[in-house]
């Protein structure tokens, strides 16, 4: 019996050997072409307004008349997620009213729609923080983009909170 097993196992070293070594003998695939990287970077030019407003006590109200543009910087630091730092100033009937910083990060979960986590720090005419959370549509051609963002905006940081609802027209340029 002994003996037997120890001819199995030869043959079966055989046999895989003889397998192992067809395998080592033919010829490896060509190497698929790489997929065109995705830009890391990007910059970005867009203008908010506010379409709904309900302050922390009062009536609420319509378009604010009023008109946020920022300029920006991000970054993918995954396959789907962006760091993205904007800055810039807001406009009520012309009249300057305030600066803000907006830190946040957006997530691309489809080619075409993403959702972004934002703050806005106001840090003129007096420091402030508003949650800017939202979601939006994405056009790219090559490596321009256009985008359209609907944002709920409250600020909090003065212990009043209000609500308002901003849409975010934008153009998006990938390096």
């Amino acid at each position: 019996m002994h003996m037997l097993q120890s001819s199995a196992a030869i043959t079966a070293a055989l046999l895989l050997g003889t397998v192992t070594s067809a395998r080592a003998d033919e010829a490896t695939p060509p190497a698929a072409p790489a997929a065109a990287a995705t830009p890391l970077n990007y910059v970005v030019a867009s203008a908010t307004t506010t379409l709904f407003y309900k302050p922390n006590s009062g009536d609420a109200s319509g378009w604010q008349h009023d008109i946020g543009p920022v300029v920006g910087f991000g970054r993918y630091v995954t396959d789907t997620i962006a760091l993205q730092l904007d800055l810039g100033p807001g406009f009520v009937r012309g009249d300057y009213v305030n600066f803000v910083l907006v830190p946040g990060a957006v997530w691309s979960f489809s080619t075409h729609v993403y959702a972004a986590g934002r703050f806005l720090v106001q840090v003129d005419p007096e420091l402030n923080l508003a949650l800017f959370p939202g979601v939006g549509g994405i056009y790219t051609f090559d490596k321009i983009s256009l985008t359209l963002e609907l944002n709920v905006v409250s600020y909090i940081g003065r212990g009043k909170p209000d609500l308002g609802i901003t849409l975010t027209p934008g153009i998006v340029y990938s390096f």
